[in-house]
């Protein structure tokens, strides 16, 4: 019965145009395939999204030196922010007025949701804060800021295939 099942699960993989297991076509297009937890169906995506950091980018305010942060893809239909990747975090702003799990993003082809995860220095939208526990949205062109309007302020834009 096993062998059946696997077989089942195999030809739906196959229909879907991924193999099961650690397959090269996954490796070689993270953007597209996204591997789900078990017991949630595979999503695959079209639209890509990128956080480009727009702020201005200086130190003074926090009296020491920082890395500062780059743009970032998103890459995956729930992306963690904060402030070292760890197993829960999977977008790292290593940033000191960014929280350890700052806001959750979640991704679809249409939109960008955005929920602020009780962090210190807050989550803004346009310049809105974010009430913790709710899921807002983030248009395209749409300004993001996670705790740091210097260093981890960003404006989401969607990427052309």
């Amino acid at each position: 019965m096993c062998s059946i099942a696997s077989t089942r699960l195999s030809a739906k993989a196959r229909l879907r145009g991924v193999s099961i297991g650690n397959s090269s076509a996954a490796r070689r297009s993270p953007s597209a395939v996204v591997r789900q937890p078990r017991g949630e169906s595979l999503r695959v995506f079209a639209a890509r999204w990128l956080l480009k950091n727009c702020g201005p980018k200086t130190i003074e305010h926090l009296g020491e030196d920082v890395e500062i942060p780059g743009d970032f893809e998103l890459k995956g239909p729930r992306v963690v922010v904060g402030r070292q990747a760890s197993e829960s975090v999977s977008l790292e702003i290593a940033v000191p007025t960014v929280s350890g799990a700052h806001a959750m993003l979640e991704v679809s082809d249409d939109a960008v949701m955005v929920t602020d995860l009780s962090s210190t220095n807050g989550t803004f939208i346009e310049g809105e804060e974010l009430q913790a526990g709710i899921a807002y949205e983030l248009k395209e062109g749409s300004e993001v800021i996670f705790g740091d309007e210097f260093l981890a302020c960003f404006e989401l834009l969607k990427l052309k295939n």
